[in-house]
C-alpha cells in the first residue's frame, strides 16, 4: 500500500523548491532583461516562461528529490 504522507511530504518539497526557483528567475529577469526590452517583447515573451521555464524548474524538483532520496536510501544501507 502506498504511504500517503511520504508523498504528500514529497510533493510538498517540489512544490515549494520549484516556487522558489521560479522567484529567483523573475527577479532576476526583472533586474536583468527588463531595462532592455520593449512592452511588446516583455508580453510575447511571458508565454514562453510560463510554457517551458516553470515546467522546467518543477522536473528539477522532481529529479532532485528523486535523487536525494536514492542517496539517502544508499547512505542507511
Amino acid at each position: 500500500m502506498l504511504k500517503i504522507k511520504p508523498v504528500f511530504y514529497s510533493a510538498i518539497i517540489v512544490i515549494v523548491v520549484s516556487a522558489l526557483n521560479f522567484m529567483v528567475f523573475l527577479e532576476a529577469y526583472k533586474k536583468l532583461a527588463f531595462p532592455f526590452i520593449h512592452e511588446e517583447q516583455r508580453v510575447e515573451n511571458a508565454p514562453y516562461i510560463f510554457l517551458y521555464i516553470l515546467p522546467s524548474f518543477v522536473l528539477v524538483a522532481v529529479i532532485s528529490l528523486v535523487l536525494i532520496k536514492m542517496t539517502a536510501k544508499k547512505m542507511s544501507k
